[in-house]
């Protein structure tokens, strides 16, 4: 193995946090400014300090990523693009994104700029890695869920395209993919897509009936002993997570990771000794995506800091003094690191810097006009999203557009879609947003074969496939649209004919946004409000399993639903349907007739989801007849008015906070 077949990648949440990546050996650190990045909690950088962190780094043969990985709304575009600006003239290493309309803005009119997709994209199939490699960006950050043969299939296909794989490989684990996680957001505004999670998932709920307090909570990510089979996989970038650690934190991982990755290089034996790694902050530790073990040992029942009881465990103490003693003996520890990184870092001096100066008169590119779509006098056309072939025959109404909801455990069930779409052929496929190995694979070959007159997706790889296809398709909900500039990436780069706008934006957030000619606008109206997704099992901590770890027969067969209580707010649902991961819902469906008379001209289609996931809402028609209803109530008529106010009294209780808040 040589050394540059890697890249130790290493969290700088703030400027002494840098300083110790840079002493520890990172060979990159990424790093936000006070905007626009996926970690607003952290100090970060500021315009005024950058220049001396690159001079600092580069002094060190060490690059420098900036995270601009966060939504960006319409009003903040004339911003971000002077920000952009102003980075051009550095000599930044790359910038890291999650926004397609900002990925968009990049590729023509920065293409000097090294642009790397985000883990809030979600990539785990070739299709997305095609996708993004389309706007320019030269890597992914590859799913957190995917198992080493996932990993390894994907690194070997980002080789053949030119775009190389980073994973996390030590560090908090999410209990929900990322960029799909919505829960901070419709709890109180705080979008984990606009960096400002407050982490309900770490919070204490309710005990459950397997007696845990913290049942979303999981052990923190260490592949410390995975570095081989990383290797062997053809994986690049090896990333730290840790932007809200503090600096003897950073030191002491990415020391530790960058001594393992020398050992592999110089053929040496390689260690197994997590001391340090246990010293220092964790939830102790599992490799339980990375394995494929996903299951029960991959949850801790604590958030707090896992150090002390550790090694209480390991010296196998008993006693009140014995205890005391190991803490002791850990804030020495501590005490000791935090002293040799200060002496590590004291000549690192970020003052003195000529590199790059952000200074002076910053020339921004003029953005041409958008491209504005008429007056959209069509009548509203009403979506109607189902998952149960029961619910099928609402298709055969021709004023309706009809989506089934497909499986994510699509393969299983190829056959039984393929006869029940050819038995009902106005019926138009609903992609869900995680689509993995032969799963995607099978999506590709249930389009080829059907070929649908329309598709909605929530993942970019179908959209891929279709613009290959020459497929109609929709960025679904989850493709978090918010801006016009990712419908104008979406319609003029991969040839959708139409998008949601995000459900998280306020009335304010999206009535300035443009939709091009041509294109669909849509909007969902009426769900349950899907606040995560996990490949992980939900039921393990709060109804209980018989199994100890998730396998194939989970994903197809089970079927269950619970609820959680969060001390500090309202219960949530936990559902799994047959074919697809564990979802955790509000209690409460959302119900957004506001936006009717808020923004009457935005959308050309407005979706309802009648899907069969049972939240505390009770719905007092029959599905018929609510299609009905709706459509009464979004096509301006004598009738609009009275059938709004049905619609608030047949479905009860409902829920509106984020497009209140908005992100």
């Amino acid at each position: 193995m040589k050394r540059e077949q890697f890249e130790l990648l290493a969290p700088g949440g703030d400027v002494d946090s840098i300083k110790a990546a840079i002493a520890a050996g990172a060979d990159a650190i990424y790093c936000g400014l006070d905007r626009f990045n996926a970690r607003n909690r952290a100090a970060n950088l500021t315009i005024d300090n950058l220049s001396g962190v690159l001079s600092l780094a580069h002094q060190h043969n060490c690059k420098i990523f900036l995270t601009l990985n966060v939504l960006i709304l319409e009003s903040e575009i004339p911003a971000v693009m002077r920000l952009v600006s102003q980075l051009a003239t550095t000599d930044i290493d790359g910038v890291i994104v999650q926004d397609l309309g900002l990925a968009y803005l990049l590729k023509h009119h920065f293409p000097q700029l090294d642009v790397h997709a985000s883990t809030q994209l979600n990539t785990h199939n070739e299709g997305q890695i095609l996708f993004l490699n389309q706007l320019g960006t030269s890597r992914v950050n590859l799913s957190r869920e995917l198992n080493i043969g996932e990993i390894k299939h994907l690194a070997q296909f980002g080789h053949q395209h030119n775009v190389l794989m980073e994973v996390f490989v030590h560090g908090s684990y999410c209990i929900g993919f990322s960029g799909l996680c919505y829960i901070s957001s419709a709890r109180n505004g705080a979008s984990g897509n606009r960096g400002r999670c407050s982490q309900p998932c770490r919070e204490q709920y309710e005990t459950t009936n397997t007696g845990n307090q913290y049942p979303l909570n999981m052990k923190d990510n260490s592949a410390f002993n995975d570095l081989e089979a990383l290797a062997d996989a053809g994986v690049y970038s090896l990333k730290v997570e840790g932007r809200i650690k503090k600096s003897h934190y950073v030191y002491t991982v990415v020391d530790n990771w960058r001594k393992q990755i020398d050992r592999l290089c110089d053929g040496a034996p390689l260690s197994s000794d997590t001391t340090e790694l246990y010293t220092v902050f964790n939830r102790d530790f599992s490799n339980g995506f990375l394995s494929g073990e996903i299951g029960k040992n991959m949850y801790i029942d604590n958030p707090r800091d896992h150090a002390a009881k550790h090694f209480s465990t390991i010296y196998k103490c008993t006693t009140d003094e014995s205890i005391q003693a190991v803490k002791k003996k850990l804030y020495n520890d501590k005490t000791a690191i935090i002293e040799h990184v200060q002496q590590q870092t004291a000549d690192f001096d970020i003052t003195n810097s000529k590199s790059g100066s952000l200074k002076g008169t910053i020339d921004t590119p003029v953005l041409p006009p958008l491209e504005q779509a008429a007056t959209n006098d069509a009548a509203t056309r009403l979506s109607v999203l189902i998952s149960s072939p029961n619910d099928a025959l609402l298709s055969e109404n021709d004023n309706i557009d009809v989506y089934y909801q497909m499986p994510m455990g699509l393969k299983a069930e190829y056959a039984t879609l393929v006869a029940l779409f050819e038995q009902f052929p106005r019926m138009k496929p609903w992609f869900p947003a995680i689509l993995i190995g032969e799963d995607y694979a099978a999506a590709g070959a249930f389009l080829e074969a059907l070929r649908p007159d329309l598709l909605i997706t929530n993942n970019s790889g179908i959209g891929h496939i279709a613009q290959i296809l020459g497929l109609e398709w929709i960025a679904g909900p989850q493709m978090n649209s918010t801006n016009s500039y990712t419908l104008k990436c979406l319609h003029q780069e991969y040839q959708a004919c139409g998008a949601f706008i995000s459900n998280e934006l306020n009335m304010k957030q999206m009535r300035h946004i443009k939709r091009p000619a041509g294109f669909r606008n849509f909007y969902s109206i009426y769900h349950p409000n899907t606040l995560l997704t996990s490949r992980q099992c939900l039921f393990q901590q709060t109804e209980g399993c018989r199994k100890i770890k998730v396998n194939n027969g989970c994903l197809r067969r089970c079927d269950k639903r619970t609820s959680i209580i969060n001390l500090k707010d309202n219960p949530y649902v936990i559902h799994k349907q047959k074919g697809s991961h564990n979802s955790l819902y509000a209690e409460h469906n959302v119900l957004n007739l506001a936006i009717l008379d808020d923004l009457p001209e935005l959308f050309t289609d407005l979706l309802i989801d009648l899907r069969d996931i049972q939240t505390e809402t009770q719905v007092a028609l029959e599905k018929p007849v609510l299609v009905e209803l709706f459509m009464s109530a979004i096509n301006r008529s004598a009738e609009t008015q009275q059938a709004k106010a049905h619609l608030a009294e047949v479905i009860s209780p409902t829920l509106n906070k984020q497009y209140d808040k908005g992100l």
